[in-house]
């Protein structure tokens, strides 16, 4: 009978023999009821590919047949060549012609089971990858967009440079031509950075099987030139079988070698059965070189030619080299091994010695001792038998060495079986523990739902070696680990089912989804292959750290808000920056991805993008105050204080610094006027500023990073200014407005915006669609796999920034940039457009008197007694010519009707205005408001409303100080000037304005002190004294309080003069002071004008004694002009009027020398209005350090 032979991998003993018929009809029986599948393949074609790259591969596929006839062969693989030409001209040159172009390979891509990548010069493929051309993307498409799950890419030569650029090659292992070796790992490392993954190992073969990638296409590099036609002959085996593969080399004479051969190893041997007419040929691949590090098996003979061999029982199958032989053969020589039958009966052997025939030199195989004997058994060596052979390794004395048996057996020693516990199989246990670590049920752990925890089925349950109290610890461990697991799973499905997640919310879901599925598959292998708890313990070491940190997260979340998860998550990168350095990057990562709505909401406040559906609740939900969210939205109440602290922005994200967080609300202010104000500017529209291509909020890491941020702000800066400088030059907007994501819809229904947009939609229709992958969860992924990876390395090294600087580093670019650009349009506004500065001067003119006309006119119509009144009298028609006054001091009715008061204060405020200000600056100041007799800012005399009952009992004195404290200059500032002129400012002019019409009476009142005189012999010393003294201090505090704002404002002026000279400048870097900074100019001149004129809080005091002094001014002229009216008392009464009017006198000199004596006090305290400048970058050093001590001066040189 014929026999067909088959044999193991792992050695040459035949394991099984049946007759070639039975066998035979068994075989042709299953092959005929099995489809054989046409395999498509795709060559990938370029100018310049190596011609022997892909010739190569396409003349060993097209051999391989399923009936192996070369005459009429059953193709396996049907081979297409694809390029973006016509024709394609190899590297040698030989021209080709394209079987299908790439646009149509690309529709149908998923039918392509195989594509093959030929190599190129360097040159060549540099300029592929760089021009990311028609050739680039189809590979790109071929691995990520096709669902193909048996595909298989290959490449051959510097092919896999084209690979590796792609980033499919992270975390394979894998191989190109031998002198490039070193220039694949650097393009694999580079793109290593750019897409994430693994690290990729590089190394010299013929050919590499990288394994299956996540989505299941199989990698397969190989070496230079040649090694494609070894990695074909392997792909072929992969598709059919070794036999086909084979008899593709033997049709092109060709052998398959194996992957990692070497000069070290032996060429193919070759058997050959001598039989007439019939001849076969075995082949193997024998390991002869010992020496080599490279384990390889024999290539096994998987299949024979079917018809029967008639091979005979007298010519057995012998082999050459058997136990009888090797002696004459000498000693074992490492090395090649010549063929170990010749081709014919006159070989010769390999020791030169005449070879015998077959008769003579092969044995039965079935009696070949040597074959079927065992390895003989290994001597285990210890330094004890080392160098004495007899010597006994000696019984250790620790328990600990007996094995965890001895243990046991401890443990039951007292005969008690209490406290024993369960003992399980331990591959159970071990078994249970690997599911637990999944977080999944097992054969002895499940979850309790009701208490969020993984509880043990078998109570008293150990493992063999542990006693109950060391394995309830153990288990511990684990329970808690996988109940992390589970609760964190928990929370992820819970905010995906939620309808009211927050988008941050959904963005730490999200994330967290991604580490447990990057751990999972991180450890399923390693966990599959420990064999020990110990090892167990070991692996889950690190995962327990990062799970530790988002269990916390989770738990803080539930327990205050999602407002608080960008802070958490920033707060535990600091933490892990120092304790655990390697986990930092996994929850920078995280952070990014929570971080990124409250990024996105950034760039809507600062106007670099629209909102195009996107909600700003992410800042405003965080913003307590909706009087702020008012103003932030509406531009509305611009005075409200920008003072940000926990009550305005309790949840505002720790990585956002005070500087950032009033940066951001303050140019979102800018950016609400100039759209309110000036719509067509370049800045007012974020689809337009699109078109600068601004650049986006994101973390950076890196100084590299860092760096690379601030030259792309000031580039964009500098294309900002220059659009802006076209603006101003020609009234119009350079930019065209770029239609935003949620525009076409819009565009198309609006049919005269049709034909402006036509381009730009037909533009968007033919773009391919935007990818749905979120780069954010491979970044994430990889993070994990890399810092559970002693040998990956570390991202955070030390040239990087710490973390609590990189949120700052990072945002501030560009927040700085926009809030610049922003003030200069802004301010541009305010000065050119609304006049500010016009406001600003009407305010010092008439709230702080420094027009001088005003002031004598109201004086007058307030104080001057010699005018008509203005109160109505029966009888008698009341003056409108603006010669009437209130008379106030001479009269007995108090306070004035109202209708007294508009005839007195009638005409002053608009002829004061109409003198001092020229025709031609009020008809570009007041938009024409004089038209219709209002004054700008509605300017007039108003009656306070907000007067306590006390404050109105004072105002009924009409001897009183406090007599026209009832009596306000009003002024309303136009918008947007009331960003600048603030409610809070109004309430300092207010407040100086009060003081000072106080001021005016009193000197009023000293001046006709000093013009009415009585007769020599009647007025008394002291009464001339007095009048001295009165007049004297008046002029010396309010003449003091006058220099003062008078200086103060000078110095605010020279400020806005630079700041004025610095709107026409459009150079990059330019500060500007924006509204913020117009606001804190002007209310800082006004908080240094109450401090001059002691009206600041802690000054109360000083100002009380002030108030008591004028007040007894006022009362000794009430009693001098009494006894100046002609009244004749009697010599009693006018002795006492004179008493009173002396122990006023001396009551007045004290309190002058006591408020002298206060002021020396206070004018060492530099508290009061600081010693430094007035202004920053004000040209006038004004120091008000002395202020106090300037008036005690004045005191002291006029005696």
């Amino acid at each position: 009978k014929s026999f067909v032979l088959l044999f193991l991998e792992s050695g040459w003993t035949p394991i099984l023999t049946q007759p070639v018929s039975a066998f035979t009809s068994a075989l042709c029986a299953t092959m005929a009821s099995v489809p054989n599948r046409v395999y498509e393949v795709g060559i990938l074609l370029y100018d310049g590919a190596d011609l022997l790259d892909f010739a190569g591969p396409h003349g060993v596929l097209s051999h391989v047949s399923y009936n192996n006839n070369p005459i009429s062969p059953e193709h396996v693989f049907n081979i297409q060549l694809i390029s973006a030409q016509e024709e394609v001209t190899a590297s040698d040159p030989v021209t080709f012609k394209r079987h299908i172009s790439i646009p149509e390979a690309r529709k149908q891509v998923e039918k392509f089971d195989i594509l093959i990548v030929p190599g190129g010069p360097p040159r060549v493929i540099q300029e592929l990858v760089d021009a990311n051309g028609p050739e680039y993307q189809f590979m790109q498409a071929y691995i990520h967009e096709s669902k193909n799950q048996e595909r298989i890419l290959m490449s051959v030569c510097s092919g896999s440079f084209i690979l590796a650029a792609t980033g499919v090659l992270a975390g394979k292992t894998v191989t190109t031509h031998s002198l490039a070796l070193d220039g694949l790992k650097d393009i694999c490392q580079e793109a290593t950075k750019k897409y994430g993954g693994g690290p990729t190992k590089v190394m010299k073969a013929r050919y590499i099987d990288g394994g299956l990638t996540s989505s299941g296409m199989r990698i397969i590099t190989t070496g230079g030139i040649s090694c494609g036609f070894d990695g074909s002959l392997y792909l072929a085996s992969l598709k059919t079988s070794e036999s086909a593969s084979n008899f593709s080399a033997m049709l092109l004479d060709d052998a398959q070698r194996s992957p990692w051969e070497t000069p070290g190893l032996s060429p193919i041997s070759r058997t050959t059965f001598d039989q007439p007419g019939q001849e076969r040929e075995i082949d193997c691949v024998l390991l002869t070189d010992q020496s080599t590090d490279i384990g390889v098996l024999p290539t096994p003979i998987t299949s024979f030619a079917l018809p029967a061999l008639h091979i005979s029982r007298d010519d057995p199958l012998r082999v050459r080299n058997t136990k009888d032989e090797q002696e004459s053969i000498g000693p074992f020589a490492y090395g090649p091994i010549p063929d170990v039958i010749p081709s014919d009966s006159s070989s010769t052997c390999s020791d030169g010695r005449e070879g015998e025939g077959p008769d003579d030199v092969l044995k039965d195989l079935w009696s070949a001792k040597d074959v079927l004997d065992p390895l003989p058994q290994l001597d285990v060596k210890t330094w004890g038998n080392f160098h004495d052979k007899s010597f006994k390794e000696p019984t250790n004395a620790f328990v600990s060495e007996a094995g965890p048996r001895v243990f046991d057996a401890f443990l039951c020693h007292d005969g008690k079986e209490q406290g024993q516990g369960s003992l399980l199989q331990s591959d159970v246990v071990l078994s249970s523990l690997i599911q637990l670590a999944l977080a999944r049920d097992s054969l002895l752990f499940r979850y309790d739902e009701k208490e969020k925890v993984f509880k043990t089925v078998i109570e008293d349950m150990r493992m063999s070696g542990y006693s109950q109290e060391s394995w309830g610890s153990l288990t511990y461990d684990f329970t808690a680990y996988g109940s992390s697991v589970r609760q964190a799973m928990t929370f992820a499905r819970d905010v995906r089912n939620s309808k009211k997640a927050s988008s941050t919310c959904i963005a730490l879901a999200s994330g967290i989804n991604t580490i447990l599925s990057a751990l999972e598959a991180r450890l399923n292998q390693p966990l599959a292959d420990t064999q020990t708890v110990l090892g167990l313990q070991s692996l889950l070491e690190q995962p327990k750290i990062l799970l530790k940190g988002i269990t916390d997260t989770v738990e803080q979340v539930r327990s205050f808000g999602d407002d608080s998860i960008p802070s958490m998550l920033f707060n535990l990168s600091q933490a892990v920056e120092c304790s655990a350095p390697w986990c930092r990057p996994v929850f920078d990562q995280l952070m990014v991805r929570v971080s990124q709505p409250w990024m996105d909401s950034a760039e809507v406040f600062l106007g670099l993008r629209g909102a195009d559906g996107l909600t700003t609740t992410a800042i405003k939900s965080t913003v307590k105050s909706s009087r702020q969210l008012a103003l932030l939205s509406t531009g509305g109440d611009s005075g409200a204080s920008f003072e940000v602290g926990e009550q305005i922005w309790p949840h505002r994200p720790t990585f956002v610094s005070d500087e950032l967080a009033k940066m951001l609300l303050e140019t979102q202010q800018s950016l609400s006027i100039l759209q309110e104000s000036e719509p067509d500017n370049p800045l007012a529209h974020a689809n337009r500023l699109s078109s600068l291509k601004p650049p986006s909020l994101q973390w950076y890491f890196t100084f590299e990073a860092l760096d690379e941020i601030q030259a792309q702000t000031q580039a964009y800066e500098s294309r900002v200014l220059q659009a802006l400088k076209e603006f101003d030059a020609s009234g119009t907007s350079p930019l065209v407005e770029q239609p935003g994501d949620g525009d076409l819809v819009q565009s198309i229904d609006c049919f005269s915006n049709l034909p402006s947009h036509l381009s730009t939609l037909l533009k968007q229709i033919e773009d391919p669609l935007p990818s749905t992958v979120d780069p954010n969860s491979s970044s994430l992924a990889a993070a994990v796999c890399n810092s559970l990876d002693s040998t990956a390395p570390v991202p955070h090294h030390i040239n990087s920034p710490p973390l609590s600087l990189s949120a700052t580093l990072s945002l501030l670019p560009l927040f700085s940039t926009q809030s610049r650009v922003l003030a200069h349009s802004t301010l541009k506004l305010l000065f050119r457009t609304h006049r500010l500065r016009f406001h600003l001067r009407l305010l010092q003119s008439y709230p702080l008197f420094a027009n001088g006309p005003f002031l004598v006119r109201l004086s007058h119509a307030l104080f001057d007694t010699s005018l008509s009144s203005a109160a109505y009298q029966k009888g008698r028609i009341r003056s409108t010519t603006g010669s009437a006054g209130l008379q106030l001091g001479a009269r007995e009715t108090w306070p004035p009707a109202s209708s007294e008061l508009r005839i007195a204060l009638m005409g002053i405020l608009t002829d004061s205005y109409l003198s001092s200000v020229p025709e031609k600056v009020r008809s570009s100041a007041d938009g024409g408001s004089m038209n219709s007799g209002d004054l700008p800012g509605d300017l007039s005399f108003a009656i306070r409303h907000d007067m306590s009952d006390a404050e109105l009992d004072k105002c009924m004195d009409a001897g009183g100080l406090e007599a026209l404290d009832f009596l306000k200059i009003a002024f309303r500032p136009p918008k947007p000037l009331d960003a600048v002129i603030t409610i809070t400012a109004l309430d300092k002019y207010d407040t100086i304005s009060r003081l000072l019409l106080r001021g005016a009476r009193v000197g009023f009142v000293v001046k006709e002190l000093m013009q009415h005189r009585r007769g020599a012999a009647r007025e008394k010393s002291f009464v001339q004294r007095f009048k001295i003294e009165a007049r004297h201090f008046v002029t010396t505090v309010f003449g003091f309080f006058a220099d003062s704002i008078a200086e103060l404002w000078s110095a605010m002026e020279d400020r806005l003069d630079q700041i004025e000279e610095g709107i026409d400048c459009y150079d990059v870097g330019i500060e500007l002071e924006g509204i913020h900074g117009l606001r804190a100019l002007h209310e800082e001149m006004l908080d240094r004008i109450l401090a001059a004129c002691l009206l600041r809080k802690r000054q109360e005091m000083v100002m009380k004694l002030l108030e008591e002094i004028l007040g007894i001014i006022l009362d000794f002229a009430g009693k001098f002009r009494g006894s100046t009216q002609g009244r004749q008392d009697s010599g009693v009464k006018e002795k006492e009027k004179e008493n009173d009017m002396e122990r006023l006198y001396r009551t007045f000199q004290k309190k002058v020398k006591l408020f002298i004596t206060v002021c020396k006090g206070l004018q060492d305290q530099k508290s009061i209005t600081g010693t430094k400048a007035l202004f920053v970058g004000g040209r006038r050093g004004n120091e008000m350090g002395n202020g106090i001590g300037r008036l005690v001066l004045r005191f002291e040189m006029n005696g």
